[in-house]
């Protein structure tokens, strides 16, 4: 074999080894256990997501587990704040939700929405409704009770899922735009204000999909309004709070971020992950009983979308002085 010609044999097999030792390092993550910190207690729209992503999580990443770590206090913030602070190495996932970006802007928070994070990516963009109780509910619709808290300013009582949290805000941006006034009951997620709504503790609570689902098919509770642009395909019984005549809509996005600093290569490998996990067939399924509307958004188009959203709420909350800032 002349020189030349073991030159090109000895190159091609060093470009093969090359593409094949980068195919292996591309499937290295993850090597354990993967974890995910929910801000919230369980039973909560955000924990009861992830807890079915987690279901198919293995199928690919390598057979490895997805584990979800309940962080609630704070109105999330103590959740966001352990994320914060945890190692960029790719095993400490936080599920990110419209309170990443709210609960700081509203009140002292030991993060920053933007820098404190890398994005990963989006997943689902759900509408958020008004729930109150059918056995105690004092009114049959949305225009009903407005017209109460107009005649009776702060009286009713409206769970969220946290102070600073989007449910919160969501609830916040109604009042003001119809120039009514609630006592806001806040909870350490939709779980728990769901479970006093049903207790007769509240009269009415904000949440979002699948906040009170299993509720609602028991006939325990009744949406008086949905606020989006149409009815939930789930529950097309309930009206949109435009078709009463009040032109609002609020939904809340849910994706994934990690602590600054992680290998931007890692950060690619767990969007795909979730991406996969979005397209399984079984998944899907899922989502659908769940009422939840997938939305993937990869990291560079999930950071535009923070940093879109940080804007939008900036504005929001600095117009109506929101906040314990403007206490």
């Amino acid at each position: 074999m002349s020189r030349l010609r073991k030159f090109f044999v000895c190159f091609l097999m060093f470009v093969l080894f090359l593409s094949t030792a980068g195919v292996a390092w591309a499937q290295e993550w993850p090597e354990k256990e993967v974890e995910i910190i929910i801000p919230w207690e369980a039973g909560g729209a955000t924990d009861v997501l992830y807890r079915a992503v987690a279901k198919y999580f293995p199928k690919y990443a390598n057979g490895k587990q997805l584990i979800i770590k309940n962080v609630p206090g704070g109105g999330s913030a103590i959740g966001y704040g352990e994320g914060a602070k945890a190692r960029p190495d790719g095993y400490t996932l936080v599920a990110a939700v419209n309170p990443v970006i709210t609960r700081a802007l509203m009140g002292p928070a030991p993060y920053h929405p933007i820098e404190s994070f890398d994005p990963v990516c989006l997943l689902v963009n759900n509408p958020c409704y008004i729930l109150v109780n059918s056995k105690l509910k004092k009114w049959n619709s949305l225009s009903e009770l407005v017209e109460y808290v107009r005649e009776n300013p702060g009286v009713v009582t409206v769970g969220n899922s946290g102070a600073g949290g989007g449910n919160h805000l969501v609830a916040l941006c109604f009042e003001s735009a119809f120039d009514l006034k609630f006592i806001h009951v806040p909870f350490d997620g939709g779980g728990p204000s769901v479970n006093a709504l049903l207790g007769g503790h509240i009269d009415a609570v904000v949440a979002s999909s699948p906040e009170g689902f299993p509720n609602v098919e028991a006939g325990e509770l009744e949406m008086l309004a949905v606020f989006a642009e149409e009815r939930l395909g789930k529950f097309p019984q309930f009206p949109t709070a435009q078709e009463q005549g009040y032109d609002f809509t609020a939904f809340m996005w849910r994706g994934v971020v990690v602590p600054k600093g992680v290998d931007p290569e890692i950060v690619e490998q767990i969007a795909e992950v979730f991406k996969a996990v979005l397209e399984d067939p079984d998944f899907q399924k899922d989502a659908e009983n769940l009422g939840q509307n997938a939305l993937y958004l990869g990291p560079e188009e999930f950071g535009k979308h923070l940093a879109s959203e940080f804007e939008r709420y900036q504005e929001i909350i600095t117009k109506y002085e929101l906040g314990e800032f403007y206490k």
